[in-house]
């Protein structure tokens, strides 16, 4: 009976990280720390990583925050008791075949936790080989050799790393139910010690099914699949090992310190990924893809040196706290070429309304872009593609240039917003995008250039004394019922040119020019995301800025939850799907509480950008609700 690992790997992973959410379980408090960082058992070319610094600290910062002050307020907590109960009911049968509670399975780890994949070390016999074609050969030269070798293989392996403190017993009762059912499908069980240290390895019954091994010290579980995967840590561990670990790697080392180093405090969560060699092992597997791969080399894909990336609890002002960092060789050619961010005004423009649920505003050198976007398609398609395949096609239809016409007449300034249109439909948010022209005059020049062109195409109308441009005799769509028919058309204020899919949403954008409704630029919140972000900037000029307003998307989710539409189709639904059914018993049997009472818990959430030559920072943060 074959069982098969990996569905089993990718239980305990997602599970450990899952259950560091559970607000419900009383955190015990850290356990004093034996157990290094991941990063210190992990191999120097490690390709993926995730890290929770402390699960229990996560749970005390968690019901401590604004979702956690939530959950336990007085006038929702019923509510959120019914749906604990809810998820309880629905864990049984699964609770059953692990011989855990939901509750014992969410208490399970109380300090790291993490999980990484790694190139696959080679077997016993790889290794016997290597040494047997060079006896010569210094010990340090044979190692070279066998990290080529390993590395020529493209096999990945993977571990897993949780500490269970008093709970480990409750892990390694997962465990060992998997053993069996490995057991039962062929593998055979083999132990060995190392330093007082019991390593268990799984042998496959055949070649090509991965060997499994793991080992606990310090109520710390490390699962690894892979030859050697788990045994090599401990050697890291115990500070026998020969090789460097990832802690010693310079791109990881400096990505995190940018993502570390960026706030005071220790970071809850850390990430990190080296998306080309671990795409280069995927691609050199085998496969169609591994025809163009050399292709896209070509390009520069090599020049991602890697992304890393940290969360923080806030402290007193913030919620939470995330950076994260994109690691690039310069100079910044072949297919990097595209990324041509500038820096400008970031101000919310005058005809962006104040109710937006977000605002986003970026600056780009299109122009430049464009033309490097030309030279990376003539490596795949031969000389001037773009004027080819868009420009003498754009030429033919409309008549227009899209240098001289589009590209020219561009600052490079972007914004985009979106807003909830009433009444609540599932599709309710609408989006806006506007594009900053150096003259306004000229852009309707162009509408009207195309308006010769095709006579029959564009209709015109006109809202709040602007010229609304839309598509002729557009037909319906053929949504659900309830849905929003979406309505597009194109505004020039200006020097602005603006697009929407809602006509509501382009008279609110007039309104605003007009300053006969509020402005965004006016509203307090987004003055306080405003002045909190230079202080997240480390001095650097930003060339993107959001600002958005968390509490509006969960007013949709309440008011759709509590929309008859929505009852009538879990009520249709419920018969065949007992999560649903279970959901709209909840929903039936108890009264959600007023939208104030989530609402207060909801502060906005700011967002940056900046470049440098050696990549580009992303950061994000939540404000604190006052409550």
């Amino acid at each position: 009976m074959r069982q098969p690992i990996c569905k089993w790997f990718f239980l305990l992973a997602p599970l450990a990280i899952c259950v560091s959410l559970g607000l419900h379980q009383d955190s015990l408090g850290a356990e004093e720390d034996t157990t290094p960082g991941a990063p210190r058992l992990l191999p120097k070319d490690t390709l993926a990583y995730i890290r929770i610094d402390n699960v229990d600290d996560m749970r005390t910062d968690m019901a401590a925050s604004s979702m956690g002050r939530m959950m336990n307020d007085p006038k929702l907590k019923p509510f959120v008791s019914e749906v604990y109960t809810t998820l309880s009911g629905l864990f049984e049968q699964f609770g059953a075949q692990i011989g855990l509670s939901l509750e014992e399975l969410l208490a399970i780890p109380t300090g790291q936790v993490a999980a990484a994949a790694m190139p696959a070390n080679l077997s016993e016999r790889d290794e016997e080989l290597v040494e047997d074609e060079a006896d010569s050969d210094s010990p340090e030269a044979i190692r070279r050799r066998i990290e080529r070798k390993r590395e020529q293989q493209n096999a990945i392996a993977g571990i897993f790393i949780l500490e269970a403190g008093k709970n480990l017993d409750n892990m390694m009762s997962l465990v060992d139910r998997l053993e069996e059912q490995m057991i039962l499908g062929g593998y055979v069980r083999r132990t060995s010690k190392v330093k007082g240290t019991t390593i268990v390895k799984l042998l496959p019954p055949r070649q090509g099914r991965p060997e499994v091994e793991y080992f606990t010290k310090d109520d710390t579980l490390i699962f690894g699949i892979g030859h050697d995967t788990a045994a090599k840590s401990l050697e890291q561990w115990t500070g026998t090992s020969e090789e460097d670990s990832l802690a010693d790697r310079a791109d990881f080392t400096s990505l995190m310190s940018r993502c570390i180093g960026a706030e005071e405090t220790r970071p809850q969560l850390t990430f990190f990924f080296d998306p080309y060699r671990f795409v280069e092992r995927l691609v050199n597997r085998g496969g169609a893809a591994a025809l163009v791969w050399p292709l896209v080399e070509n390009l520069g894909v090599s020049k991602i040196r890697g992304i890393g990336g940290s969360t923080f609890q806030g402290g007193e002002v913030f919620e939470d706290i995330a950076h994260m960092h994109i690691l690039l060789d310069p100079p910044r050619d072949g297919m990097f070429g595209v990324l041509r961010p500038e820096t400008g005004d970031t101000t919310p423009p005058n005809w962006v309304p104040d109710d937006v649920s977000g605002y986003l505003t970026l600056n780009w050198d299109f122009e430049q872009t464009y033309e490097n976007l030309d030279k990376l398609i003539a490596t795949f398609q031969g000389a001037d593609p773009m004027k080819r395949f868009v420009e003498e096609p754009v030429k033919q239809a409309v008549g227009l240039s899209i240098k001289e016409d589009i590209l020219d007449n561009l600052t490079g300034r972007f914004v985009t917003a979106s807003w909830m249109e009433p009444p609540v439909r599932l599709n309710s948010q609408t989006r806006l995008f506007g594009l900053e022209l150096k003259d306004g005059l000229n852009a309707k020049g162009v509408i009207a250039k195309i308006r010769d062109k095709r006579p029959n195409d564009i209709e015109v109308e006109t809202i709040g004394g602007v010229v609304v441009y839309g598509p002729k005799n557009e037909r319906q769509r053929n949504l659900p019922e309830n849905f929003r028919q979406p309505k597009p058309g194109v505004i020039i204020l200006g020097k602005w040119i603006i697009f929407s899919d809602s006509r509501k949403l382009l008279t609110r954008v007039t309104q605003a020019n007009a300053d006969s409704m509020p402005r965004l630029v006016n509203v307090p919140e987004y003055d306080l995301v405003s002045s909190e972000l230079g202080g997240k900037l480390d001095g650097e000029t930003p060339f993107m800025v959001s600002f958005m307003r968390g509490a509006d998307s969960i007013r949709q989710v309440y008011d759709l939850a509590k929309s008859p539409d929505t009852l009538r189709f879990m009520r249709s639904s419920a018969e065949n799907n007992p999560f649903l059914a279970r959901m709209l018993g909840l929903l039936e049997t108890n009264e959600l509480p007023d939208f104030k009472e989530f609402e207060k818990y909801f502060a906005p959430t700011g967002s940056f950008a900046y470049d440098e030559t050696g990549g580009m920072h992303f950061g994000w943060f939540t404000l604190k609700a006052d409550d």
